[in-house]
Formats: C-alpha cells, sequence, structure tokens
C-alpha cells in the first residue's frame, strides 16, 4: 500500500466502554501501518490513572502506543494531559486539582498533525466520557475532524452499546469508519460475535470490519499480523 492514497488525515479510535481494548487495537493499527511504509503518528490526548516517572506522570496506554508506531516524537506531545487518579477526566482532574487545558492539547494535536501522514488519536472510555465540565471525548473527536472506529466487545449486551455508540456519534455528525470486535475473555463464542454482527450491522449501516479473537498475553504486533489478514486497510484509512 503507497502512503500516497490515504483518504483521511488520521483516525480517532473510541470505544463503547472502559476496558474494551482500545490501546490495543491503536497500537496494532499503528504498527500495521508502519510496517507498510506508512508515516503514522500517535496520539492519547488525556490519560487518568498515570505514575510518576522521574519528574512526570506517564500513562502505560500512551507508552503502549508510542512503542508500537516507534515513535519518535516527545512524550508531551503523545500524551499532554495525563492525571494521576483512575477516574473520568473531569472528575479525576479536581480530585488531583490540575488543569485539563484544551489549548495544550490542541497545540499537541496540531503538531503531530502536521508532523506525520497519519494519526492515530485514541480516546478515553467511551463518547460520552467528559473531559471537562463541558466538553466531552465525542466534542474532541470532533474538534479534530477526525473519523471514528469503535472497539466493542463480542460479548451479550453489545448491541445495545453499540448501536448507543453509533447513535452518540451521528447525532454529533461525527463519521464513522466501522467498528472492530476484540475479545477481552475466553468464551467469546464465534455464534455471539457473528449475531451481534449481523444486528450491529442490519440496525445500524455500520460494517464490523474484524473480530479479534481472545488470545492470551497478545502483543500489538499478533494483533496487526492478524488485522493484516482480516481487513483492508482502505477501510480504515
Amino acid at each position: 500500500m503507497k502512503p500516497d492514497i490515504l483518504k483521511e488525515k488520521g483516525i480517532f479510535i473510541t470505544g463503547t466502554d472502559t476496558g474494551v481494548g482500545k490501546t490495543l487495537v491503536a497500537a496494532a493499527i499503528a504498527n500495521l501501518l508502519r510496517s507498510v511504509g506508512i508515516d503514522v503518528g500517535v496520539m492519547k490526548p488525556v490519560a487518568t490513572g498515570g505514575r510518576r516517572v522521574s519528574d512526570q506522570l506517564v500513562s502505560d496506554d500512551a507508552l503502549m502506543i508510542k512503542g508500537a508506531a516507534h515513535s519518535k516524537d516527545e512524550y508531551s506531545l503523545v500524551n499532554p494531559v495525563c492525571l494521576p487518579s483512575m477516574m473520568a477526566p473531569v472528575v479525576a482532574s479536581k480530585v488531583d486539582r490540575l488543569h485539563v487545558d484544551w489549548g495544550v492539547i490542541w497545540s499537541a494535536y496540531k503538531t503531530l498533525r502536521e508532523r506525520h501522514k497519519h494519526l492515530i488519536v485514541e480516546g478515553i472510555g467511551g463518547l460520552l466520557v467528559p473531559i471537562t465540565d463541558n466538553m466531552c471525548v465525542a466534542d474532541m473527536a470532533r474538534k479534530m475532524k477526525l473519523p471514528i472506529l469503535i472497539v466493542s466487545r463480542p460479548t451479550l449486551g453489545t448491541i445495545n452499546h453499540t448501536l448507543l455508540t453509533i447513535e452518540a456519534a451521528r447525532r454529533r455528525k461525527l463519521k464513522i469508519k466501522g467498528v472492530i470486535f476484540n475479545s477481552t475473555q475466553m468464551g467469546s463464542g464465534t455464534l455471539l460475535a457473528e449475531t451481534n454482527k449481523t444486528e450491529i450491522e442490519k440496525h445500524s449501516g455500520v460494517p464490523v470490519l474484524a473480530s479479534i479473537p481472545y488470545m492470551r498475553s497478545v502483543t500489538s504486533g499478533e494483533i496487526a499480523a492478524f488485522l493484516k489478514q482480516s481487513i483492508n486497510l482502505r477501510d480504515i484509512l
């Protein structure tokens, strides 16, 4: 695949919930794009649950996607806001007495977007998670003018969760590239994944692009190899 056929400048990875595998999917896509010669940047604008390393707070999620992309960008650009408390950003900022500065996030985003052919941005939680008192994740994706890719679990209940996410995205005029199922536990049956795919596509018109099986101790490289065989890259670029 040639880098000059990219249809979009980037993609925003969101999910139906916390813990669905957004980071792993974002890292895998970064790994995959880099492997086919695309200059890819990565960003985790806001993270919570950060740990202190030397004189700064760092996010393991941000480090994972940065490593998968072999990014040489400054950490402060990849993850401009990192809060120590593992809570929704708007709550964590109040508990930690730290300010979520949209200006800092936007400046980092513009810098990375100018540096790279393609930028993968990973959100936090789901689309309606509040970042500040007047901005949620969906608002951030809209301001960045990026299409979204929804990561979801192929388990019981995901039809409702995924359709609600799609409806929230459409109300905010977000372009949806598709859905990727990610199995986060053993026993996510093939039949359930197949029927979930059928119903989500039927009721929303949004394609389910891939269903990643449960893999113990999986790496972004292994998921990238799976996605390379399972999806047409043009569907997410």
